[in-house]
């Protein structure tokens, strides 16, 4: 008797590669279904001595400063021949002032400041960390009360004594933690708490200021990354970036948004946030770069302790500044692919020119330089796809035979 062989069903079913849930990109970002390039490409530039913690932009002066362990490194544009001076500080800040036509700038340490434009010290009376200029004042915390706001008088850097008219402090309510940094938003001081949001509005002169709250308690903020970024304010929390837009408080859904672990420093400039710090994706130091324009979020590869942008983008790491630009290899991961089915499937086609790696769950298969179409015929119940490109991709989909497909 011969017996006639029963083969399961089966359909082939397309996936949008660029659609699925959890894509991530380092290098790279998503828009109108198309792959392109990020901010991804390391240029050298000079040896350097110090592991950054801060950096600063003085525009008035189109100075570049950074800090680390007590060091200041400062040059006019990139460090060929930088001036290097200590500095005792655990909380540094910059502080640019105008006077007329004249621009001056300080770098404020724990009892002095260094001012860049003339390299001399002074003493800082202030007893203040974390400096910000608004309405021709100083503005910092205190350092003995992490609850208080300090400002000068109207003598500017050196005028501490108070007075109707002169220096002055308030203090904020303890429910939402620790005051962790001041920033300008909105014509408005807002003091990063540990849980949440202070803003100072001051009518003509601070003395005649008024304390408001965000009443939503936030999850954890981390010190340090906060930065305005065209119409937003951007700030890190342990649960992933959060916006204030002068309304309210929400978090950015798309993208790495939870993949920065201990954050060291972050700027905003052109519409552009960049945080600094550990990436769990990378397993090294890198770069969240949001793009307020594009509105996307994406991973750089750059090994930054601290980033500035002045004419050009700028990072620093232990050794070298680097100039951070478009371009550069970039990888993109797609989320899962499971054919919305929990059967075996069989990964018949993947449509791209790129250069790529299959991943079914045991095994990562790479191919180099993809033409037009990529036969892997790789069986596995879902599977993961890594690009790596440097142009522009128009679309990449998988085409697979799925058992008991529907």
């Amino acid at each position: 008797m011969r017996y006639k062989r029963v083969y399961p069903k089966t359909s082939i079913k397309t996936v949008d590669l660029l659609a699925t849930d959890g894509a991530t990109g380092t290098g790279c970002y998503l828009s109108d279904g198309k792959i392109l390039p990020g901010l991804n490409s390391l240029v050298m530039l000079n040896r350097i001595r110090i592991t950054p913690s801060a950096a600063w932009y003085v525009a008035g002066l189109k100075m570049h400063v950074i800090f680390g362990n007590n060091v200041i490194y400062h040059a006019k544009g990139e460090f060929v021949s930088p001036t290097i001076v200590n500095l005792v500080a655990n909380n540094p800040s910059v502080v640019e002032m105008h006077v007329g036509a004249t621009t001056q700038a300080y770098v404020i340490g724990d009892t002095e400041y260094y001012c860049l434009g003339t390299g001399t010290f002074k003493p800082f009376e202030g007893e203040a960390h974390s400096c910000i200029l608004k309405n021709g004042r100083i503005f910092g915390i205190d350092v003995f009360n992490p609850y208080k706001i300090k400002w000068s008088g109207e003598g500017g850097i050196d005028d501490w004594e108070e007075g109707i008219s002169g220096a002055g402090w308030t203090t904020v309510q303890y429910d939402y933690g620790e005051i962790l940094n001041l920033i300008v938003y909105k014509d408005k001081i807002v003091a990063l708490r540990e849980h949440g949001l202070t803003f100072f509005s001051a009518y003509g002169t601070p003395e005649n200021y008024k304390l408001n709250y965000f009443e939503s308690k936030l999850p954890k903020i981390y010190k340090n990354t906060a930065a305005v970024v065209g119409t937003k304010l951007a700030f890190y929390t342990e649960d992933g970036l959060y916006f204030y837009d002068g309304n309210g408080v929400e978090k950015f859904a798309f993208g790495p948004t939870e993949d920065i672990q201990s954050p060291i420093s972050a700027c905003g400039a052109n519409g552009k946030y960049f945080l600094c710090g550990l990436s769990k994706t990378l397993k090294n130091k890198g770069v969240l770069v949001y793009d307020e324009i594009e509105n996307t979020l994406y991973l750089s590869r750059a090994t930054a302790s601290a980033l500035l942008v002045g004419e050009n983008i700028y990072f620093y790491t232990g050794q070298y500044e680097y100039r951070l630009e478009s371009g550069g290899t970039y990888t993109f991961t797609g989320g899962k692919l499971d054919f919305s089915s929990n059967g075996i499937k069989l990964l018949k086609e993947i449509k791209v020119n790129v250069s790529m790696e299959v991943f079914n769950g045991k095994v990562w298969h790479a191919v180099n330089n993809v033409r037009g179409k990529f036969r892997p015929n790789l069986r596995g119940k879902s599977f993961i796809i890594k690009v790596y490109a440097k142009e522009k991709i128009n679309g990449v989909s998988a085409v697979a035979e799925v058992l008991n497909g529907v």
